[in-house]
């Protein structure tokens, strides 16, 4: 049996106030969240609700405003994004060099 594919869905998030308010064109559905990190699980608890979609099947594409100026709020997504690419590397590595080695 093998594993479903995920599926992806679009978080599209704007500052307002206190919260990120998160709208989910696929399902034209709204949610909201305190922190752009919470606004995966939170999409993937609302598509799961919606659609009864396993959430860990379900793959957040975030989008957020961040308003004028230079998108500075992008900055720790990017830096994320940039941590899990050299980990993911890591291990690939890790991996690579462990299969190598002969077993005793």
């Amino acid at each position: 049996m093998s594993a479903s594919k995920p599926v992806t869905y679009t978080a599209r998030c704007e500052r307002v106030g206190d919260w990120w308010e998160v709208s989910v064109p696929e399902l034209d559905e709204v949610t909201q969240a305190r922190s752009l990190d919470e606004v995966p699980a939170t999409v993937a608890d609302l598509v799961a609700l919606m659609t009864d979609t396993d959430p860990a099947r379900v793959k957040v594409r975030v989008e957020a405003d961040t308003g004028p100026g230079p998108g500075l709020g992008r900055v720790p997504w990017l830096a994320l994004t940039a941590v899990g690419t050299i980990a993911a590397i890591a291990v690939r590595v890790i991996v690579r060099a462990a299969a190598r080695v002969p077993a005793r």
